[in-house]
């Protein structure tokens, strides 16, 4: 295997790697985008994530019929979230057995638990439920992200904005589908969602085949994962950095924005209608930024994010008087502001291609557990000093963004290996 260099540094250059020769781990960017995989998981995205995004109406509904207060309520984001932390060890399991089943039974397990929230008596039965589908969700996107990886070859921007588009349809719809639901059925009677889970996993069961992904991983020679993980450190630390502070600066408008407007006097509609609309953008943001990257480097797009998002999101704030027409203004900050998930995604699949699995529930897992701990921050703290204040102090984070891009690694840089044995 030839030499092979990472950062910029010549005296970091040339690292010589100790893996195997015949290792049948191929470069990404020589492989070809598989578009009819790609969107085989996006759907399956869509199916599962429908339900995880009827969280924010679910935590209006929940905090009103239990009279709780918004610190307690946002409890149901870490409890839904913090399963994930077990996604790199799912991660590991599904590269050594096969992805399919944890991809086909996902949307079915959290159909059945977040529909049945509205029956549940108290706050614990709450969180009880939203920790079965934590679970769900993390079973699902580690092995789901390791597919699209291994689908995106040469398009990997892209691939993760089309499965990432699956994620934001379902944001999109689903605040709607909740709202709409419990003022047909109550809350009580919105447990009539979970058809649609059901329904998809069995769709999914005839529909996916992950037979060929399965044989190849089971066909690699696998390399340590310590050694990687040590001689990739840096990146690694600094990609992980990126992904908690865009988490700070745009995770409470994807969870709380319909606490905010329903606090400011606007109906359950419009608020539902303006978090669909921030989704949607999310679709957007996600193929452009993308697509963009793998046109322009993933560096430049994080970069020219991270700089928009602050001002167009104060913009907003400052804007929002519950007229449709500050909607438009809304769909822009997320456009900016989303763009870059993908991104995160596709980075972390090229940075470790020799444990896809693992790498993607990494960063799946500090992403869930992150937006957590930043939920319950938020909420503490808006129950201090008003939610109003604390979506005007949220925005501005977004700059510590700027030099964390800066550790990412430039477009053709190759990885650093780990020394051989006996250095």
């Amino acid at each position: 295997m030839a030499s092979i260099s990472t950062r910029d540094d010549p005296a970091e250059q040339q690292v010589v790697s100790s893996l195997p020769a015949d290792n049948p781990v191929v470069a990404l960017d020589q492989q070809e985008f598989d578009a009819k995989g790609a969107t085989t998981v996006a759907a399956a995205h869509f199916s599962h994530d429908l339900y995880s995004s009827l969280l924010g109406p679910l935590i209006v509904a929940v905090q009103d019929k239990l009279a709780i207060s918004l610190f307690m309520a946002s409890l149901m984001v870490p409890a839904q979230q913090m399963p994930s932390i077990l996604q790199p060890f799912i991660g590991v399991l599904a590269d050594r057995t096969s992805k399919r089943w944890f991809v086909v039974l996902a949307p079915a397990v959290a159909g059945i638990s977040v529909s049945s929230i509205g029956l549940a008596p108290n706050i614990g039965m709450v969180l009880l439920l939203l920790l079965v589908s934590g679970l769900a969700s993390a079973a699902f996107h580690t092995p789901a992200v390791a597919l699209v990886g291994e689908y995106g070859g040469r398009k990997m921007g892209k691939a993760m904005a089309v499965f990432m588009a699956g994620g934001e349809l379902a944001r999109t719809v689903g605040p709607l589908m909740i709202t709409g639901a419990i003022m047909l059925f109550t809350l009580e009677g919105s447990w009539v969602l979970m058809v649609f889970g059901i329904v998809a996993s069995i769709i999914l069961f005839f529909t996916i085949d992950t037979s060929a992904s399965d044989a190849a991983e089971k066909a690699k020679i696998r390399a340590p994962l310590k050694p990687l993980l040590r001689a990739r450190q840096k990146t690694i630390l600094a990609l992980l950095g990126y992904s908690a502070v865009k988490n700070l600066a745009t995770a409470p408008f994807s969870i709380f924005l319909v606490v905010y407007l329903v606090s400011k006097g606007h109906s359950q509609w419009y608020a539902a209608i303006s978090l669909s609309t921030l989704f949607t953008a999310g679709i957007i943001g996600g193929f452009l930024g993308g697509t963009l990257s793998d046109r322009f480097g993933r560096r430049n797009v994080m970069f020219v994010t991270a700089l928009g998002t602050a001002p167009l999101s104060y913009l907003y704030l400052w804007l929002e008087n519950g007229s449709w027409f500050v909607l438009p203004v809304l769909g822009l900050a997320g456009i900016v502001s989303m763009a870059t998930r993908p991104i995160q995604l596709a980075l972390a699949q090229e940075v470790m291609p020799e444990a896809r699995g693992p790498m993607a529930g990494v960063m799946l897992a500090f992403g869930f557990v992150s937006m957590s701990l930043i939920a319950l921050a938020f909420g503490a703290f808006s129950d201090a000093v008003g939610i109003e204040v604390s979506f005007w102090a949220i925005p501005a984070t977004a700059f510590l963004a700027l030099p964390l891009i800066a550790m990412l690694p430039r477009r053709g840089e190759a990885l650093r290996q780990p020394a051989p044995v006996g250095d």
